[in-house]
């Protein structure tokens, strides 16, 4: 039997840009940002590929005009991007909204 973590495809979360947060303050943003993602998108090993899979529509529609981008042939890249834009939002909330301040410029940053 195999290790359920060997299928995992490894990411790091990095909280960067935060000003005046203690180490563990930052762990925890990290963590909670974590959580939030892999819960939006399905689990821990869905992580890196939902992310490759949105860069990809991304850079398959990034030539498109609004309407174009709205015809039925581009359905599959508009719902991975939207999946991927809505979990991260989440986390992102989920992250930052337990330490009750304005967070100017901290931003997490995901590294594959």
């Amino acid at each position: 039997m195999s290790d359920s973590t060997e299928s995992t495809q490894p990411y790091t979360v990095k909280m960067v840009g935060a000003t005046g947060l203690s180490a563990q303050q930052r762990r925890a943003a990290e963590l909670r940002f974590r959580m939030a993602l892999e819960a939006g998108v399905g689990g821990a090993s869905c992580v890196v590929p939902t992310l490759q899979a949105c860069l990809l529509a991304r850079a398959l529609t990034a030539h498109l005009t609004p309407e174009e981008l709205a015809d039925a042939d581009h359905d599959a890249e508009r719902e991975v991007i939207t999946l991927w834009e809505k979990s991260e939002d989440q986390a992102i909330m989920t992250g930052l909204k337990p330490l009750s301040r304005d967070m100017g410029d901290a931003r997490f940053e995901i590294t594959m």
